[in-house]
C-alpha cells in the first residue's frame, strides 16, 4: 500500500514545494524578527543599566556618543522667551490619565549653563495636552527666573522630534498663545545659527516628575519596539504553520473525494 504522504507529493509536487517554500520562509522570517527583538532587548538592558551611572554634569564633562541614556545634571538659567513648543507628540505613556488626550505639545526650552556661561543645552521639560478648540492655545507652564538644578537623561534626539541637517528648509513656525513658538518641529542646528550662541551637541530629556509646573514628565521605560518584533514573528510563525496545514487539509480532502 502506498505512504499517503507520498502519494500526495507525487500527485501535487507544485503544492508541496510551495508550501515547504512558504514554510520556509515564514519560519526565517519569524526567527530574523526574533533576532531584532533580542538585539533591541540587549540595547534597552544597556540603557537600563546607564540610568543607574552617575550623572554627568553639563558644561564641567565631556559627553560623547557611548554617553546617550546616561543621566545628567545641569545648573543654569532658563532662556525661557527662546523656548519652542513641538506640536502633534504623543503622550510619554500614550495616553494622559487625566484628560484621556494622547496628542499633545513638548516644550523644548534652552538653559544657559552655570558652569559653562557660554554654552546653552535644549532641555524637553515635558508635556502638556493640546486645546482641541484653539491650536494656538497652550497652558500656563511654571519657569523660574532664578538658578535651577535640572536632571535628566542625555538623549542625541527625541525619536523624530530634531532635524540636524543642514540642508532641510526653514521650519514654518506660529506663535503660541504665551509668545513663545509653536512648531512642528525644530532644527537645531538651524537655531544654533540663528541665535549666534555655543549650543551642545544633544538634548536633555528633563525626568523631576515631581516638579509642580504644569507638565508631564513621566517617561516610559525605553522598550525599542520589542514587543512590535515579537507580535511580527508570531505572524510569520503563524503563517507557516497555517500553510501547512492548509496543505495537509487540501491534500486529505482530495484523497477522501478519490476514495468515494
Amino acid at each position: 500500500m502506498n505512504n499517503p504522504l507520498i502519494h500526495d507529493i507525487r500527485t501535487r509536487p507544485t503544492a508541496f514545494i510551495a508550501m515547504v517554500l512558504l514554510v520556509v520562509l515564514g519560519v526565517q522570517l519569524g526567527m530574523w524578527q526574533i533576532r531584532r527583538a533580542d538585539y533591541k532587548k540587549s540595547v534597552a538592558l544597556e540603557i537600563l543599566a546607564k540610568g543607574q551611572e552617575k550623572p554627568i554634569r553639563a558644561g564641567m564633562d565631556l559627553v560623547g556618543v557611548d554617553d546617550m541614556f546616561r543621566p545628567i545634571q545641569a545648573k543654569g538659567i532658563w532662556l525661557s522667551d527662546q523656548a519652542i513648543w513641538l506640536a502633534n507628540r504623543p503622550h510619554p505613556k500614550g495616553r494622559d490619565p487625566k484628560t484621556g488626550i494622547t496628542t499633545g505639545l513638548f516644550l523644548l526650552m534652552p538653559l544657559q549653563i552655570k558652569d559653562s556661561p557660554q554654552e546653552i543645552v535644549w532641555v524637553n521639560r515635558g508635556w502638556v495636552p493640546r486645546n482641541f478648540m484653539e491650536r494656538m492655545e497652550v497652558p500656563k507652564v511654571i519657569t523660574s527666573r532664578q538658578e535651577t538644578l535640572v536632571e535628566g537623561v542625555v538623549f542625541a534626539q527625541e525619536g523624530k522630534t530634531f532635524e540636524f541637517s543642514k540642508e532641510t528648509p526653514k521650519i514654518p513656525t506660529d506663535m503660541a498663545s504665551d509668545g513663545r513658538k509653536l512648531q512642528e518641529n525644530i532644527d537645531l542646528a538651524q537655531e544654533k545659527l540663528e541665535n549666534q550662541w555655543a549650543q551642545l551637541s544633544f538634548v536633555i530629556r528633563q525626568n523631576q516628575a515631581e516638579l509642580e509646573d504644569g507638565l508631564d514628565r513621566h517617561w516610559p521605560a525605553p522598550t525599542l519596539g520589542v514587543e512590535k518584533h515579537e507580535a511580527y514573528a508570531a505572524q510569520w510563525f503563524g503563517l507557516a504553520l497555517m500553510t501547512f496545514f492548509f496543505w495537509g487539509f487540501t491534500g486529505l480532502r482530495k484523497r477522501f473525494q478519490s476514495l468515494r
